[in-house]
């Protein structure tokens, strides 16, 4: 994982809008490149990650390079079948036959699918009855930092609910709700990533500073204050909560942060929880955060915007600098 670290931090990742592939500007297809190369890195270290390799698929079919994002779509189905996610399998492998209708060996593997599903429902599963309601991600619940499919409510039900949503209510619930750093705590602790001695300390200091914060200023971080107090690399503790945990890690340092994107979220989410929207690629808004633990924070994002919601963890210090440049402070 320190390699895989290490990679991602290599990659320069601008803002990328979506665009009709007839329509594409020279920049807007160099932007489109730099994204399919950030997304190729994220993939090979995650090959689960399911929606990452879904907008990759699409920038590749934006660019017409139509081999590479059929290659993707069949990884996308192996993802899926590795996640006994039949029904998801199922439409990436009708979706490669439909450009390459004479690839046997899609066919074959499209059978083997439609056995598996069937003796999937025989035996009256009901995780794919679920992913098969949200293949497109588009009714989603962040759990532990991963996208998980939910039928709790249909597509509409949840644009509804967004549409009708009390932004200023969940603003406010949000000054006096549970910040994540808790439940951070207890994960570096279960894990022995950091010391009682070390972290019990660190946690009170925290709590101080975040009490006395003053409105329009960021929160202060409990992994940057373990840093600063000595002892500990920040990308020794990152990688260590990286591999442990299955999160999604972003170099944000290294992206061009839209601003406009940024202030879409009340400055109580993105200054008073370190969580910053920075782009948007087709329906899915790609959202990062300094405490994939703030189970709080995540859900009132997923409240408050109609996106599909993809999270990354970033280093605090990234997450800090481009907060404040988005605001100019």
């Amino acid at each position: 994982m320190q390699g895989t670290l290490s990679a991602l931090s290599l990659v320069k990742m601008p803002t990328v809008e979506a665009s009709p592939t007839q329509q594409l500007s020279p920049e807007e297809r160099e932007q489109l490149q730099q994204t399919v190369e950030m997304f190729e890195v994220i993939t090979q270290a995650n090959p689960q990650d399911v929606q990452s390799m879904e907008i990759l698929k699409e920038a590749y079919f934006k660019l017409e390079q139509r081999a590479e994002a059929l290659a993707v779509s069949r990884r996308l189905a192996e993802a899926h079948m590795e996640m006994k996610q039949f029904s998801g399998a199922l439409l990436e492998y009708e979706f490669i036959l439909q450009h390459d209708p004479d690839n046997s060996e899609i066919v074959a593997a499209l059978g083997k699918v439609e056995e598996r599903l069937r003796a999937s429902q025989a035996e009256g599963a009901g995780s794919d009855a679920a992913s098969a309601i949200n293949l497109d991600f588009r009714s989603v619940v962040a759990e532990g930092g991963n996208l998980m499919a939910t039928n709790a409510t249909q597509v509409a039900d949840r644009v509804a609910l967004r549409g009708s949503v009390d932004a200023t209510a969940i603003a406010s619930k949000l000054e006096k709700s549970d910040d994540g750093n808790d439940a951070l705590a207890k994960f570096l602790a279960q894990h022995r990533l950091v010391t009682d001695d070390v972290l019990n300390p660190a946690l009170k200091a925290i709590r101080k500073k975040n009490e006395a914060r003053e409105t329009g200023q960021p929160a202060a971080s409990l992994i940057a204050e373990l840093v600063a107090r000595g002892g500990l690399e920040l990308e020794t503790l990152l990688c260590g909560i990286l591999d442990r945990s299955k999160f999604a890690y972003l170099p944000l340092e290294y992206y061009d942060v839209d601003r406009q994107i940024v202030r879409m979220l009340p400055d109580t989410v993105t200054l008073g929880r370190l969580i910053i929207p920075f782009d948007i690629v087709s329906r899915t808004m790609m959202v990062a955060l300094a405490n994939p633990f703030d189970s709080v924070g995540k859900e009132a994002v997923q409240q408050l915007l109609d996106y599909n919601i993809q999270w990354h963890l970033a280093s605090p210090e990234a997450v800090s600098r481009a907060l404040a440049d988005a605001y100019r402070r």
